[in-house]
């Protein structure tokens, strides 16, 4: 049997080096399968140069009785069994044309939006829907979407951008900091005044017992300086704010010494890219509220709204450089092996796999490779 990854016209560089690693990952298992995706695009030119068996046929999401007599006709040829649908197009377009050709797994790639664009009829005729974030999960779950198995496989994270590991000194040229000082950013909900006031008795703390020890509060989202100033009156010297900084993640990230995750609401991407800059964190949350964090192994877990724990946490980052590098490397490790492109890839194939066995088909054929 032969698989099919197919896509309509992914623009995305991720989106098309997420493809190009399960292509990998299924060749290097030696499984048969073949890119397929609309002629002229982005991904057919792209996956050709790398090497891997490409089909082109137009994915526009129509599907009349010609595209999917003749779509069915290339899975038989194929001998398809397995199909997963990367984008709504893709699943509109040859969703009837594998239930015609017999194929006997189909998966798709779903996000929030298909709720709103895939009709329910679609979905039941669907084997399980691999989801990027639990939170889409819940999405699908809360509107009893139809589908009998629901995944999530994080897309995963391409480490190329990541590959010099270059520190900058991009927040120390903006606030005219010093060579020596101590850099820490602290990621908070802004407009939480209980929170906020709870770690700046943290930061009185610290500039206490660590001069040169300098917080820099990162985030989006509204906060009115003057307000906050009169609703939690501080006299901290060692207090900086750089807010709306999306933009500015890679130079805000690499800039740091210490990263503190103010909040377990918090999107967890924040504390993925402090890790892959191998900055050592600190988490505000209960014990479990993620994988990510394992105390004093990949980083250090504080309970919320304890300002005494939250300042010794981060003095022993301060004062014990060896220990912070050990949390730092144990983190990216992590990272590397359970949230990258090439993690995610054999997660997805290994998730063929299961829905293969458990519909009693095996991957793969005898004889030639395409």
């Amino acid at each position: 049997m032969s698989l099919f990854l197919a896509a309509s016209d992914p623009q995305d560089e991720l989106e098309l080096k997420q493809l190009f690693f399960i292509s990998q990952e299924l060749r290097k298992k030696g499984y048969p399968f073949f890119v397929l995706t609309s002629p002229g695009s982005k991904l057919s030119s792209q996956a050709k140069l790398n090497g891997h068996p490409v089909i082109n046929f137009k994915l526009d999401g129509t599907s009349s009785w010609l595209t999917t007599w003749k779509l069915s006709r290339l899975m038989k040829k194929n001998n398809v069994r397995l199909v997963h649908f990367f984008d709504q197009l893709a699943l509109a377009t040859g969703l009837k044309a594998s239930q015609k050709a017999g194929v006997v797994a189909r998966i798709a790639s779903g996000s929030a939006d298909w709720l709103k664009k895939v009709s329910s009829n679609s979905f039941k005729h669907l084997d399980a829907l691999v989801c990027p974030t639990d939170e889409i999960k819940k999405q699908f779950l809360k509107n009893n979407v139809p589908v009998p198995r629901i995944e999530v496989i994080p897309p995963g994270i391409d480490f190329s951008r990541y590959k010099d590991g270059q520190k900058k000194d991009f927040l120390r040229k903006e606030f005219k900091l010093a060579a020596d000082d101590f850099l820490v950013g602290l990621l908070t909900p802004l407009e939480d005044l209980k929170i906020l006031k709870g770690q700046f008795e943290t930061l009185k703390i610290l500039q206490e017992q660590a001069p040169k020890l300098k917080v820099i509060v990162i985030g989006q989202g509204g906060l009115h300086l003057e307000h906050l100033r009169h609703e939690l009156p501080f006299e901290v010297s060692n207090l900086y704010f750089y807010l709306g900084f999306e933009e500015k993640r890679e130079e805000i990230f690499s800039s740091l010494d210490l990263f503190i995750f103010g909040a377990f609401s918090l999107p967890e991407e924040f504390l993925l890219e402090a890790m892959i800059w191998k900055v050592p964190v600190v988490g505000v949350m209960a014990a479990g509220m993620t994988e990510l964090i394992v105390h004093r192994e990949t980083g250090f877990l504080v309970p919320p709204n304890d300002p005494q724990a939250l300042a010794q946490a981060v003095l022993k980052v301060y004062l014990d450089r060896s220990f912070a590098l050990h949390l730092s490397q144990q983190a990216y490790d992590l990272v590397l092996n359970k949230h990258s492109c090439e993690a995610m890839a054999q997660k997805m194939v290994n998730y063929y796999e299961l829905l293969a066995l458990q519909k009693g088909v095996k991957l793969g054929w005898e004889g030639h490779y395409p």
